[in-house]
């Protein structure tokens, strides 16, 4: 029963305003340590794990809540997976640990982490996925520390492990991912390559890269969708394309408007500062308009 529950929650992450949700899911997690006060058992401990991680990704990504809010949800999912034994499981909440050094500049906490995320995932049988996410995380944390170059050769290192040269033709990984694993995909991949080319200046590359995630996606991935159109859009301001940019940027704002997406928003501020030079045309002053009316949820 609370596996079952645990995995409707995974899914509704998706598909449910956040701010409802993490309450929820964070109730969901008191129970489970609850349950292994009283009795410890290894697949109760391996939900509780990605239940509390999936709380602080609400937290950290979806509703940019501070540190406080973030940080204790990580450290009781990793000794959750701890407690569970699951190394892959581990090395994920160790990834995740890694972001909010890597976005403030923290570059030798965030390599750090992510250090100890490969060792963690190397000492059991994590399977392919888990690594080349890992991969895929610290290509970002190169691009968000003003090092894009050195994103490439992680990605490039990522692909080869989601599409090993014996993989059967269509499929992207084999072994496939844990289910709890549904937040990095093949498209998804091309997501951190892309948006790496477009910090690197390689605009036309990113372009096509980014297009290619686009299709990639599944329906229910609005989330995704939302900062690969953000991305998209910073591509054509770095074109000169303002009123290509807003367009995207609209897209962007009514799939935040459906859900909420913290982070997408800030893309969609990031993109909005480039074009800073057509402050005056009445396009922008539209995006203006709705960016001000984007109100960030909160939660309790």
């Amino acid at each position: 029963m609370y596996a079952r529950t645990t995995a409707r929650f995974r899914e509704q992450y998706w598909t449910q305003e956040p701010a409802r949700l993490l309450p929820k899911v964070a109730r969901h997690v008191r129970t489970g340590t609850g349950l292994l006060a009283r009795r410890p058992d290894v697949l109760v401990a391996a939900s509780v794990a990605e239940s509390a991680l999936l709380v602080s990704r609400i937290a950290f990504f979806d509703l940019q809540l501070g540190a406080e809010r973030v940080e204790p949800w990580q450290d009781l999912a990793l000794a959750a997976a701890d407690t569970a034994g699951d190394g892959a499981l581990g090395a994920a909440v160790l990834g995740h640990m890694s972001f909010a050094p890597a976005w403030s500049g923290r570059g030798g906490e965030a390599r750090g982490r992510l250090a100890a995320a490969r060792d963690r995932a190397a000492r059991g049988d994590a399977g392919p996925v888990i690594h080349a996410w890992l991969d895929a995380v610290a290509s970002e944390a190169e691009v968000r520390l003003g090092n894009p170059g050195g994103a490439f050769p992680l990605l490039d290192r990522a692909a080869d492990a989601l599409h090993p040269a014996h993989a059967v033709s269509g499929s992207w990984s084999a072994p496939g991912p844990p289910a709890w694993l549904d937040w990095f995909s093949g498209p998804r991949l091309d997501g951190f390559r892309g948006a790496a080319e477009l910090a690197a200046g390689r605009t036309d590359h990113a372009k096509a890269t980014l297009h290619r995630t686009l299709a990639g996606l599944s329906p229910d991935a609005d989330k995704q969708r939302a900062v690969t159109l953000a991305d998209l859009a910073a591509a054509a301001a770095a074109g000169r394309e303002p009123e290509d940019a807003c367009a995207l940027l609209h897209r962007v704002l009514d799939l935040v408007e459906r859900q909420g997406y913290a982070t997408a928003v800030d893309r969609v501020r990031t993109v909005r500062a480039a074009l800073a030079p057509w402050s005056r045309e009445r396009f922008v002053r539209d995006v203006d308009d709705r960016l001000a009316a984007v109100a960030g949820p909160t939660a309790s």
